[in-house]
């Protein structure tokens, strides 16, 4: 952390907290102290592109679902159109690490974008959620992203410049065990608090005992777990890719399975009753084949007087969690308690935003005291709040004139 910005210059501050999450990516950020925190989010698909490409993509409509990014000699494109047009898909079998540099780029201009910040001199304070296991990547993450922002990493509305002021990378979970360390009323420091983060791709676990984080383990139960068996065990034709899969899974409860309906690939009202019917008495099987994998694993982690549950995953088997945690006398808090503000815009992302905005909070309350800043308790969100108008309309001459961006050359 860089306390003393450069006199010479009036620096834009700009905070962008981001989970690389598998099913969306997800970020909130703000104009540092004072600005407004708003969600972004953008889908995770992301594929690599020839130049010819780019050359294409540039001359169409900027929007906010897509970007496509030039690092060095590489460009990608990622969001709606990576899919759509480019076959791109989410690489789920990959590492986050791995795409995290175009997707952290991404994501960047995004935020400023939509935050509307004219200002060519600005300064990055960014904190990185990944997968136990994945956060010791961090160092050299900042590292060439500090190169490519020096130099200038291509976007569709020009040359992305700023100085990278501080690059944290925490693992996911960490944001909400923060946030129930800080409520008094609990003894945290005096308990072994269990954190359970269930995402798209895997599930993650972490152990604080009296304070200190004394385990962190990952595994791969998860939400795609459950796609992979319930799409090999229906054999009807369904794409593990298919995003109404994963929306009509994440809406059936245990007593209700109407998302199911539109699943059909069939045309005859027959065919589509038969595979319905299937359905309904598949998925009861596999989620309960899940919830056993997820017992088995955590019965072989930790003891523990709290149990902490976050993450998309964790709503589709919400009864069976809470039913399973209570016969084994283990409390268990959702999201840590937290709830979001009022006024937040979570973009139709619900709780899934829930450990990012816990990770602001924190990311937020960790540059008030490097820069000495008394927020005297104001809420980040205040009651008054109304979201701005969507940046994405704002004109790329409009932003060259105010001297944010410099045309691209050489591509």
């Amino acid at each position: 952390m860089n306390k003393r910005s450069s006199n010479s210059k009036d620096y834009t501050k700009v905070v962008v907290t981001i989970d690389l999450g598998t099913s969306s990516q997800k970020g909130i950020a703000q104009i540092y102290p004072d600005g407004v925190p708003i969600v972004l989010v953008m889908e995770p698909e992301i594929a690599d592109l020839g130049v010819e490409s780019v050359e294409y993509l540039s001359n169409q409509l900027v929007q906010d679902t897509t970007v496509w990014i030039g690092i060095g000699e590489e460009y990608f494109v990622l969001g709606a159109l990576a899919k759509s047009m480019f076959a791109g898909t989410s690489a789920i079998r990959d590492l986050k690490y791995q795409y995290a540099l175009p997707k952290v780029a991404a994501m960047l201009w995004l935020a400023i974008r939509r935050l509307g910040v004219k200002n060519p001199d600005i300064e990055l304070y960014i904190h990185l959620l990944l997968p136990v296991g994945e956060a010791s990547d961090g160092q050299t993450l900042r590292a060439k992203l500090a190169q490519n922002l020096k130099t200038g990493i291509i976007t569709p509305t020009g040359r992305l410049k700023a100085k990278l002021r501080s690059f944290d990378v925490s693992p996911e979970g960490a944001g909400i065990m923060a946030y129930r360390s800080r409520n008094v009323n609990i003894n945290y420091f005096q308990k072994s608090i269990g954190m359970l983060m269930l995402g798209y791709r895997n599930a993650s676990f972490i152990l604080s005992h009296k304070g200190n984080a004394i385990k962190a383990e990952s595994t791969d139960l998860g939400m795609n777990w459950v796609i992979h068996q319930f799409v090999e065990r229906t054999a009807v034709g369904l794409s593990k890719e298919d995003s109404r899969l994963i929306s009509a899974l994440a809406e059936t409860t245990l007593n209700n399975f109407d998302a199911l309906k539109f699943l059909s690939r069939k045309t005859k009202a027959e065919e589509i009753n038969a595979d319905v019917e299937l359905f309904c008495r598949i998925l009861p099987i596999v989620r309960q084949e899940y919830c056993r994998a997820l017992w088995r694993w955590l019965r072989n982690i930790a003891q523990m007087d709290e149990i902490l549950v976050c993450g998309g995953t964790a709503k589709f088997i919400r009864q069976e969690l809470t039913e399973h945690f209570d016969f084994e006398g283990i409390p268990i808090c959702w999201n840590g308690g937290m709830e979001l503000p009022k006024y937040l815009d979570t973009m139709g992302l619900g709780d899934r935003i829930a450990d990012v905005w816990a990770s602001h909070i924190s990311h937020i309350k960790f540059l008030d005291c490097e820069f000495g800043y008394d927020r005297q308790d104001k809420p980040l969100v205040p009651d008054y709040y109304v979201q701005p108008f969507n940046g994405s309309k704002l004109d790329t001459e409009i932003w060259q004139r105010n001297g944010y961006i410099t045309t691209s050359q050489g591509i």
